[in-house]
């Protein structure tokens, strides 16, 4: 067992006339700001906003007090380059900005406070350097007081470069030269004598009851004489909690005091219980500095395999976040912050992996208010691993010189972050060959902060027997969870020895071309995730995963840019095969939500996956009324009982309210449903909600009383076939007739009720995965070119034409299509190959190409999830138009839902979206079909029918629509784990669709 307990404190020094003092000043706590410094009015100045900036800054810039044409206006934070602005590797650009010091400024220490500039970055004030700083994602601090007047305006210069050896490699993955201020720029003031590397830690005892909380810090004091320490600590209702020892006396510049605590609400994911700690500075009877914090009571556990919090094992389902937003890239502002977590919480996730760098604290707060668990980065990223040959050197980690970046950067993301409930573990790297400044880095971190566990990405380049890792992190297992090292061997998404976080796993698709032919991939992208989720949960070891990943990871840089193909973007030279098109850059669309923070598909996948709330049975027979529906129940929630939520269900269009049942966390129960209806066949809908009325989930649980005989469907008497030189004319009823060409053996043209249209096939649809031209992208294989017609044979029968054609394809030989048509104007085709390819299958069946005189689609079909949302791309029951009306321009904020979108400016390049273009929802495949129709405005419809066995999908080309009629549909080139068919047909293949044209 690894309990992770605290150092125990220094003498506390308590004086009870301290008491008298505090109160002699008529300080209330509560009464004070979030932050406060005596005599100020604003000890915190937001420096975001309009700043200047010089690409090719003279040698001695920053003595220089003039404005001219060489320096351009930048939004501060904000990157360069999605300005407009060109960077490049190691070249230096400045930033300039005039600032105000407030005279109520004096006689405090006045600090200039960064939260991240990219990569590396020097800073003057009025023309004295101040220092420089590594790292582009953790916050550093100048102070500036001796350089400045309060009263008065200071002149701030930063010299940057976006470094081509930063550790980090966060431009590397970018694409593109990210250098710039990305975060937050403040001016504040404090005391001389103000706290700093404040720690605050809760320690449970052994029943997870009471807590000691203790504070420890140092101060910047000259002296310890009358400067006192005070807490004051409120409860949620903003309740004062007493405090046995609420002040100390300053001694040697430190304070270290400790309360218990009895019985505090306790702070965990399901449960972020947070109470505010109020730190105050007396000194000479006065308080001169406050600040809140904010305090959750929780406790961090390893115990063997298992990761306990609060003495309670927990299971971890999230997803990996990048800083992304739409205009500005590798940036996130509090808008893009907030949104992100109350997207997570809506998906079910309970962690956020902070990938591959610390977020902002902003964030930070808000999975603290939210309940988020954390895995907080350094930004030290594929060090020695998948760094491009133009990012060199790629081997840092055993280089001395490298040690102080790697350090520097670690120590602000510890130092900065540690107070944060939220945050679990830390982790000391992203994909990285191990060597000695990783070992420096995790016994600096184990001796720092001993409350947390750390792990090392990747654990498996570790030598046997050295200590660097106290979880096990691992990236994208298949399915079954399997790996073997000789460190360590995983089974079944667990392991004997510790646990195992799978922090990379079910990579969203966006490498494989498929994305581009048919949205689909991404719900079909859903079996991976509800898989791997489900088997982590149950599994010995087992700590949970996180997507990749939760955002797209795209950035729409200007159009004219400078450099594309140059420097940024598909570099010259660079051997890498990149799937994007034009100046929108990155690695692609792996998110679940877009750069806007559209839902995508992939949420509501991963919100039904990564449910808690798992409702182990669906479908009911033979439930009569008056009985009660027993439906069992498997509770994934780690620290909430089942009997916590609300629970409604819908039966016969009325709305009910269940007790909610008594199951306890990571235990199966049951839920009994009174049915008080008759029906043959009807369905229930069972809604789960949390204790702020937010969904949880949603379940259809379908009941058939009896097997209903079905009627066969008349396909009509009459039918005629008529024979000219070229042509057969089949008649059928209602005034349908298709001609068939006598050179092809296909239909060309459908006659409805004297109106024309283009309809032409039976044609083979037989895709395969190609040949891996890059890791994970593939070439697809279409055997379905070029239609050889050898012999044909055409037989009017008792009940249709038969149609018997043979021939060949370029690369397919030896194809027989067996056509039947019959009065109903519905035509069934059967097809046989001799031999096929011995490939992965990623769609095999019948098209047909129609004029472009579709407006709209339904569908009817069996689906992976019982409920899907309104207007959802894969719903059980939809209908759609083709088009939309609104169109996508680049670079400025979509106004429609993402399936209504028709490209995307990533694959498909800059151009806006063109009428006519196919929708998302229009275009994917519809799978496990019962109906599938084109409606083809007054000449009726196209109606496939199926018994969940068949998938259709239609595509745009050359003006006419494609109907594809799948039998066999696969996306094998997914890969990273994920699930796939892989459907391997070998020798001989039959089968047959049917279609029919409707009116």
């Amino acid at each position: 067992m690894i309990k992770l307990n605290y150092n125990r404190p220094l003498k506390t020094v308590f004086i009870p006339f301290l008491f008298g003092i505090l109160l002699i000043t008529g300080c209330k706590q509560q009464d004070l700001p979030a932050y406060y410094v005596h005599g100020v009015a604003e000890p915190i100045i937001s420096l975001n906003g309009k700043w200047k900036i010089n690409t090719t800054p003279s040698n001695s810039f920053w003595k220089d007090t003039v404005t001219n044409k060489e320096w351009k206006e930048i939004l501060v934070p904000g990157e360069c380059m999605m300005q407009g602005i060109p960077i490049k590797h190691d070249e230096s650009f400045a930033y300039k900005k005039r600032i105000y010091i407030p005279s109520d400024y004096k006689g405090k220490t006045i600090i200039i406070k960064f939260d991240g500039v990219y990569s590396y970055a020097k800073v003057w004030v009025n023309g004295h350097y101040i220092r420089d700083h590594s790292g582009g994602f953790t916050s550093w601090e100048c102070d500036i007081t001796p350089y400045v007047q309060v009263g008065d305006t200071a002149t701030l210069h930063m010299e940057v470069v976006d470094k081509r050896d930063e550790i980090s490699y966060a431009s590397g993955y970018a694409k593109h030269e990210i250098g710039g201020i990305l975060r937050d720029v403040k001016l504040m003031a404090l005391p001389h004598n103000y706290p700093d590397q404040v720690v605050i830690t809760t320690d449970l005892d052994p029943q997870y009851r009471d807590a000691t909380l203790r504070i420890r810090g140092i101060t910047h004091a000259t002296t310890d004489e009358n400067i006192i320490i005070k807490l004051a600590l409120f409860n949620n209702q903003n309740k004062e909690i007493e405090l046995k020892i609420p002040s100390q006396i300053i001694s040697n510049g430190q304070f270290d005091i400790e309360n218990h605590i009895v019985s505090p609400l306790k702070w965990d994911a399901e449960h972020p219980n947070l109470y505010k700690l109020k730190l105050s500075v007396v000194e000479n009877e006065s308080v001169i500095w406050s600040k809140s914090y904010n305090v959750g009571f929780r406790e961090i556990e390893v115990l063997g395999n298992r990761f306990l919090v609060n003495g309670k094992q927990i299971k971890l389902r999230g997803a990996n976040r990048h800083d992304v937003h739409p205009m500005l890239g590798r940036v996130s502002t509090p808008e893009y912050d907030k949104k992100d977590v109350l997207l997570a919480k809506e998906a079910n996730m309970n962690f956020i992996r902070a990938s591959h760098y610390p977020p902002t604290e902003y964030f930070l707060q808000l999975c603290d208010e939210y309940g988020i668990y954390v895995e907080d980065e350094t930004p030290v990223c594929f060090v020695d691993s998948w760094r491009r040959e133009n990012y060199k050197p790629h081997v840092t980690q055993d280089d001395p010189a490298y040690t102080e970046r790697y350090f520097s950067q670690l120590k602000e993301m510890v130092t900065n972050h540690r107070n944060y409930p939220s945050i679990i573990f830390w982790s000391i790297g992203n994909e990285n060959k191990f060597g000695n400044n990783f070992q420096a880095s995790y016994d600096w971190v184990k001796k720092t902060d001993n409350t947390r566990p750390i792990i090392f990405s990747y654990p498996e380049h570790v030598p046997k027997g050295i200590s660097s890792y106290d979880l096990i992190s691992e990236h994208y297992p298949d399915t079954n969870g399997n790996e073997n090292y000789e460190q360590f061997v995983i089974r079944g998404f667990g392991q004997a020895d510790k646990p195992v976080i799978f922090d990379e796993w079910a990579h969203v698709p966006c490498y494989t071309k498929d994305v581009k032919s048919d949205p689909n991939i991404r719900e079909f992208w859903g079996i991976s995730l509800d898989t791997m989720w489900q088997k982590t949960y149950d599994a010995d070891g087992g700590l949970g995963g996180a997507i990749w990943g939760m955002i797209d990871e795209t950035f729409m840089l200007p159009k004219n840019l400078p450099g594309y193909g140059d420097w940024w973007g598909t570099v010259k030279g660079d051997p890498d095969i990149e799937p994007y098109s034009g100046p929108t850059v990155g690695f692609g669309e792996w998110g679940i939500v877009d750069t806007w923070r559209r839902k995508k598909p992939e949420f509501w996948n991963t919100k039904k996956a990564y449910s808690p709330v798992r409702i182990l049975k669906k479908e009911y027979k033979n439930i009569k009324q008056g009985s009660s529906l027993d439906v069992p129940i498997y509770n994934r929630y780690d620290h909430t009982n089942l009997n916590e939520l609300s629970i409604q269900y819908t039966i016969n269009g009325k709305l009910k309210t269940l007790k909610s049942p008594n199951i306890p966390a990571h235990t199966k129960g049951k839920i009994q449903i009174p049915i008080d209806f008759q029906g043959h066949k009807f369905s229930i809908i069972i809604n789960f909600k949390d204790s702020k009325n937010h969904l949880v989930d949603t379940y259809c649980l379908n009941i058939e009383n009896e097997k209903k005989i079905e009627t066969p469907i008349s396909k009509g008497t009459r039918i005629d076939i008529k024979e000219s030189k070229d042509y057969y004319t089949i008649v059928c009823e209602n005034n349908v007739e298709f001609k068939l060409d006598k050179n092809t053996g296909l239909f060309t043209k459908a006659y409805v009720k004297d109106n024309k249209m283009n309809f032409s096939g039976p044609y083979l649809n037989l895709l395969t995965r190609g040949k891996e031209v890059k890791f994970s992208i593939y070439e697809v294989n279409n055997y379905s070119k070029n239609w050889n017609l050898k012999s044909m044979s055409v037989t009017k029968k008792d009940t249709h034409i038969e149609i018997i054609n043979s021939g060949s394809y370029d690369s397919l030989q030896n194809v027989k299509l067996v056509t039947r048509v019959f009065p109903d104007a519905s035509i069934l085709t059967e097809y046989q190959i001799q031999k096929m390819p011995e490939e992965f299958i990623r769609e095999l069946g019948i098209s047909y190409a129609i004029d472009n005189v579709v407006d709209s689609l339904s569908w009817k079909r069996d689906a992976y999830w019982g409920v899907y949302p309104a207007n959802h791309m894969s719903a059980i029951e939809g209908k759609t138009t083709l088009y939309s009306n609104i169109q996508n321009k680049y670079r400025e904020a979509p106004q429609k839902d993402w399936q209504y979108d028709t490209k995307s400016f990533y694959y498909h390049g800059v151009d806006k979206e063109q009428v006519g273009a196919l929708t998302h929802i229009a275009r994917s495949s519809k799978e496990n079909i019962r109906t599938f129709k084109l409606y083809l405005g007054h000449l009726g419809s196209l109606v496939v029918g199926g018994n969940a066995d068949k998938s259709c999908r239609i595509e745009k080309i050359n003006g006419n629509i494609n109907l594809h009629i799948n039998n066999e549909l696969d996306y094998p080139g997914l890969s990273w784990g994920n699930y796939q068919k892989n459907i391997l047909l070998k020798g001989a293949y039959k089968n047959k669709v049917e279609l029919r044209l409707s009116f």
